[in-house]
């Protein structure tokens, strides 16, 4: 199979000595079975360590807190699905060499993207050193993940300025209309970034439910949505 050396590196920003070298990172084994290649698993095994390297360096030095703090971040930063949304952005996904009882398995998408960064990682750190690997993680994962965490702190922060809470518990009070209580529903996804579901009651009646990725903020948002209902009906829960 012919494989885009010019364009794929045009995608990566980095530009290959060993050009066989990057075509081992985008070689998934059953590709390399098929064709006598070699596969990229072994690079994949150090990418992720690197990768790893890569990112608690970063976190420490610009100072992000604990080592507990320290450690959910890591695992957010280098977990499989903003590996997968870097290569999809990216348009890498073009390059990968698999076998044809694999090339149209959707279910293995994040898996094999995800791999296939690591192996890259690697392979531009085998090729070009620690200065090269780490441009290529800062210009691809650190970046995004850092312009998703600055959208992230400003909702939170809008969620907490308005504080649909408390004006939803003075619109009940002043009109009378008896007692406010909230109830986590459920709690989903992995501990480093979870998702939570809450019900807002008056007086044991349901009047909305909320979702975010803090307890706080979808009580805040089941607040909101109860409060523009409540005020609509005239203070009346229908």
């Amino acid at each position: 199979m012919i494989f885009d050396i010019d364009g794929c590196e045009e995608r990566i920003g980095y530009h290959f000595k060993d050009k066989m070298l990057l075509r081992q990172c985008f070689t998934h084994s059953s590709y390399a079975y098929e064709h006598g290649e070699n596969d990229n698993e072994l690079l994949e095994f150090f990418g992720d360590s690197i990768l790893e390297f890569v990112v608690t360096e970063y976190l420490y030095k610009n100072g992000r807190g604990d080592e507990g703090k320290l450690t959910v971040e890591r695992a957010e930063v280098v977990s499989k699905k903003p590996l997968l949304t870097a290569v999809l952005k990216l348009g890498l996904y073009e390059f990968v060499l698999l076998g044809k009882g694999l090339e149209n398995n959707n279910r293995l998408e994040e898996k094999l993207y995800s791999s296939i960064y690591e192996a890259l990682v690697a392979g531009i750190y085998i090729d070009g050193g620690i200065i090269a690997a780490k441009n290529f993680i800062k210009n691809t994962l650190i970046k995004e993940y850092e312009t998703n965490k600055k959208i992230k702190e400003k909702k939170e922060k809008s969620a907490s300025n308005a504080d649909y809470k408390s004006k939803l518990q003075e619109y009940v009070q002043k009109n009378k209309l008896g007692s406010i209580a909230y109830d986590l529903l459920w709690k989903k996804g992995p501990d480093h970034k979870p998702t939570f579901r809450v019900v807002v009651t008056l007086n044991g009646a349901r009047l909305s439910e909320g979702e975010g990725a803090s307890k706080k903020i979808a009580e805040m948002q089941a607040a909101s949505v109860a409060l523009k209902k409540i005020t609509k009906q005239g203070g009346k829960n229908k």
